[in-house]
């Protein structure tokens, strides 16, 4: 049976998978159905380094390494099987730097909206130029202010949970913690954009802040890539949650 590591984008923690992880563990239905479903063996929403119930020391110093090694430790120390690995948004250029270095690899990778640039390109490259300049402007006024970097309110509710409830957004804020601003200007370390796996990449079209054709541009550097779309922000787990477990549920 299949086991999943889901990672979360940054700024975000595993909390942001739960109503995925809900869907993906569900029981069966009751009165049972005709058509069984394909069903998630075990699911771990992992807490990248800083993040989440990680938070607590400085988020912006966190290391891309490190994140890699929280991925490729926690598969081993879960004892995650026949896995399927899945990143959203920056998460996904740490999964593809770990699905290279595992010594069995995943059975796939699905990348959410995934941000990743070329090889031994900064992460933030892959960004359109109006991302990376309000990136550099805002870590500007965070170093004046010598405040950890976070997404400002206008910026979640217009670029991150567009389209969404103003309530669910409400709902929502108060968990986007600091961004780690090392990883995002860090080189990914991998040399090639060949993996070890089959990828499948999840274009999000209403995306205000990775826009479909970005994410277009990324999902075409993997040979093979299968592409799935949904109508959703780049919230994704929030907006469709149920739409989002069944997609990978597909490879279970």
């Amino acid at each position: 049976m299949t086991d999943y590591l889901l990672v979360h984008g940054a700024g975000q923690g595993a909390w942001s998978w739960g109503p995925v992880w809900g869907h993906l563990t569900a029981p069966e239905d009751h009165p049972p159905t005709l058509h069984k479903r394909r069903r998630a063996n075990r699911v771990h929403p992992l807490d990248l380094p800083g993040h989440g119930a990680d938070a607590g020391g400085d988020t912006s110093a966190v290391r891309l390494e490190e994140c890699v090694q929280a991925i490729t430790r926690a598969v081993e120390r879960e004892q995650l099987k026949d896995l399927v690995l899945v990143g959203h948004g920056f998460s996904a250029s740490l999964v593809v730097q770990a699905a290279s270095e595992m010594e069995v690899p995943p059975k796939r990778v699905i990348l959410v909206a995934g941000i990743v640039p070329a090889p031994q390109r900064p992460l933030l490259s892959a960004c359109p130029a109006k991302t990376r300049a309000a990136f550099r402007v805002m870590s500007m006024l965070s170093s004046f202010s010598r405040q950890e970097l976070k997404l400002p309110s206008p910026a979640i509710n217009g670029l991150i949970c567009n389209g969404m409830d103003s309530m669910e957004i409400v709902q929502l804020v108060g968990f986007f913690g600091p961004l780690p601003t090392r990883v995002l200007k860090s080189r990914l370390p991998i040399e090639t954009s060949e993996l070890p796996c089959p990828v499948t990449y999840v274009v999000l079209t209403q995306d205000k802040m990775f826009p479909p054709d970005a994410q277009a541009r990324v999902a075409a550097q993997y040979e093979g890539v299968e592409t799935v779309e949904i109508e959703s922000c780049h919230q994704v787990m929030a907006q469709h949650p149920e739409e989002l477990a069944e997609v990978l549920l597909r490879y279970a």
